[in-house]
């Protein structure tokens, strides 16, 4: 007898990632003719909602990996989207910031973030959302465990 195929419909990892390229697809129709991605975006919030922050704090704040976000940083201070400058407490450790062309960008893209969420939240009926974002939420927390 053949073993079942795996029913990739039920499968929370194969669904969380086509929700997620769907949600990326929507911001990207959201923001036509900008070069902003939304893990960009990410960025810019948590540099906006920490003021000064490492490159550390940063990690935490968005979950992209250390890595990642060193390099997202390096191509966003080349767009002059940030500024980078070492902390006066430890030399080893970048302060990060908004530049002037970041605040700006940041505060165009927010609209198009809001329509994509409620774009993608959409789907839903509308007495579910709150708890598909809480279920999110308490996933998205296992990362900090």
């Amino acid at each position: 007898m053949a073993q079942k195929q795996y029913d990739l419909t039920a499968s929370p990892v194969h669904l969380l990632r086509r929700c997620s390229q769907y949600a990326a697809d929507l911001f990207d129709r959201e923001t036509q003719g900008s070069d902003l991605t939304a893990r960009q975006l990410t960025v810019l919030i948590a540099a906006d909602a920490h003021d000064g922050a490492s490159q550390t704090a940063l990690v935490a704040a968005t979950g992209i990996d250390r890595s990642t976000l060193a390099d997202m940083v390096a191509r966003m201070i080349q767009r002059e989207l940030l500024v980078r400058r070492r902390t006066e407490s430890d030399a080893r450790a970048n302060a990060v910031r908004l530049s002037p062309k970041g605040k700006r960008t940041l505060a165009a893209s927010l609209g198009a973030l809001k329509k994509t969420e409620a774009k993608l939240l959409a789907a839903l009926p509308a007495s579910r959302r709150t708890d598909f974002v809480k279920s999110l939420v308490l996933i998205a927390a296992q990362l900090e465990d």
